[in-house]
């Protein structure tokens, strides 16, 4: 056989495994599988997560328990499945439980081509707006309102989501950024793919328009992304720069706490403010997830105005259902550790560890300790809604923005193993422990609130126009004259 027959079978051969994978839906369970996952699930979350009666009760757990067991009546195809078991875990109130496809399901859902929705949104006041247009109809401006999707109407949409989606405390801040963020992906789970999208808007001016729009092309899940090259003060993750001209002012972006040489980057970033002699510090945490906590408390003790402390809790008994080994391992080794550098102490029958900053563990040579501005938003999570309590309490920074995702008080996280469902194969994100925020302050089940509170509309959506930088740059050169 000549090589050009060779070829010709090997192009044959794949094509047709790639029509095949087309084809392919997402996996279907029966019945049984899903409710004997279901009562695995129930049973360990109710051992293992260490925040599952602060917010609901164990006779609401039973009745959640009943009512959701009641949803799996017949076969469902795993998305949906799922979807039902992240409006169970809802119920838990944190924003670091959350369900996660089975291998195979990513497998089959990444070997298709998908219709992606063509533009993205801001839920606002229970409105759905658009801040992007994917699509090559010039119909959709950014700060459009849609009213409808395919018949679908907007508030039964949003509510959809925010009903599925997991936040610290039930925030609605938290669920409206995190459900708009991941809004195609919503939807698609909802409703289903399409390539045409009919819409039902408000334009800008106030008018009533229908049309349809099309996806701009049909999308394989796996997008090549062009190389960059990073530096230390220009990272995927960071970026810090001082100001030029009269305004010494140093601003330092944050977008997650998984930085690149963190301790190198603070250590050369406040190093330049001091030699520079910066009078004015600026912290953006907008849109920020988290990450690591020593990363954001290191960041802490460079600002910090006092000493400071952070404690993590969490019960007696080990891991009590399956997990990936690795998964496992890194739980295990986080609770040795903790023991062994975490000042243990038992009560309320857990165990309780504390961390501390002392005098000397701040930085002294330097320490900032001119005017400080943090800004965050509704999508500031987990270590960055850490970073913006402690700026405000200990660094007493002048937080600019909207409410954080995360509680003031702490949150659920540290160590998050996955839980494997035994014949669904999904896993479920379980946090270990509870971290809590040393803070004097009272709990009240909410995030960081500003010291200045600002509006997203659709004004500031069309205009494009930073408002938290705006006030900051305006309050630094009135303070100068």
């Amino acid at each position: 056989m000549t090589i050009f027959k060779y070829i010709i079978l090997f192009y044959s051969f794949t094509l047709s495994v790639n029509i095949q994978a087309q084809k392919q839906a997402d996996t279907i369970y029966n019945v049984e599988d899903m409710t004997e996952d279901f009562k695995y699930l129930h049973k360990h979350l109710l051992l293992n997560h260490p925040g599952i009666y602060k917010y609901t009760s164990k006779e609401n757990w039973e009745n959640i328990y009943q009512n959701t067991l009641k949803k799996i009546n017949v076969p469902l195809q795993n998305v949906k499945y799922r979807l039902i078991l992240r409006e169970y875990l809802a119920n838990i109130k944190c924003g670091h439980t959350q369900v996660i496809p089975s291998n195979k399901s990513l497998k089959i859902f990444n070997k298709r081509k998908h219709f992606s929705v063509p533009f993205k949104v801001a839920f606002l006041n229970n409105k759905i707006i658009v801040t992007e247009n994917e699509s090559n109809d010039s119909n959709l401006v950014k700060g459009t309102e849609i009213k409808s999707i395919n018949g679908n109407n907007a508030l039964a949409i949003i509510d959809s989501i925010h009903l599925i989606q997991n936040a610290d405390a039930g925030l609605s801040s938290m669920k409206s950024f995190y459900g708009a963020s991941q809004f195609q992906t919503y939807y698609m789970a909802f409703f289903g793919e399409d390539s045409v999208y009919h819409l039902k808007t408000i334009t800008i001016n106030g008018d009533t328009q229908t049309f349809n729009i099309k996806t701009k092309v049909a999308l394989k899940n796996k997008v090549k992304t062009p190389k960059i090259k990073y530096d230390l003060f220009n990272q995927k993750l960071a970026s810090f720069r001082i100001c030029k001209g009269d305004t010494q002012t140093a601003v330092l972006k944050i977008k997650g706490f998984q930085l690149q040489n963190a301790t190198k980057l603070y250590n050369m970033a406040f190093e330049q403010i001091a030699e520079q002699q910066i009078k004015y510090l600026i912290i953006d945490l907008r849109g920020n997830g988290g990450g690591s906590i020593i990363q954001a408390s290191e960041l802490i003790s460079y600002i910090s105005k006092d000493t400071f402390s952070y404690g993590f809790a969490r019960g007696k008994q080990g891991l009590t259902y399956n997990s990936p080994f690795a998964q496992k391992a890194m739980y295990y080794v986080s609770r040795k550790m903790l023991d062994l550098f975490g000042n243990r102490k038992t009560y309320n029958n857990n165990y309780n560890y504390t961390f501390g900053y002392d005098k000397k563990s701040l930085k002294k040579e330097k320490h900032f300790d001119g005017a400080i501005f943090c800004i965050v938003d509704n999508g500031s999570f987990s270590a960055a809604s850490f970073v913006a309590a402690y700026a405000k309490h200990k660094a007493k920074a002048v937080l600019i923005g909207q409410e954080t995702a995360g509680t003031e008080s702490g949150c659920y996280a540290v160590n998050t193993p996955f839980m494997e469902l035994p014949y669904t194969k999904n896993f479920v994100r379980i946090p270990q422990y509870q971290f809590k925020h040393i803070l004097p302050i009272e709990d009240k089940n909410r995030g960081v609130i500003p010291d200045i509170e600002t509006v997203i509309n659709f004004q500031t959506i069309i205009s494009g126009k930073d408002v938290e930088m705006d006030l900051i740059w305006k309050s630094i050169l009135e303070n100068q004259k």
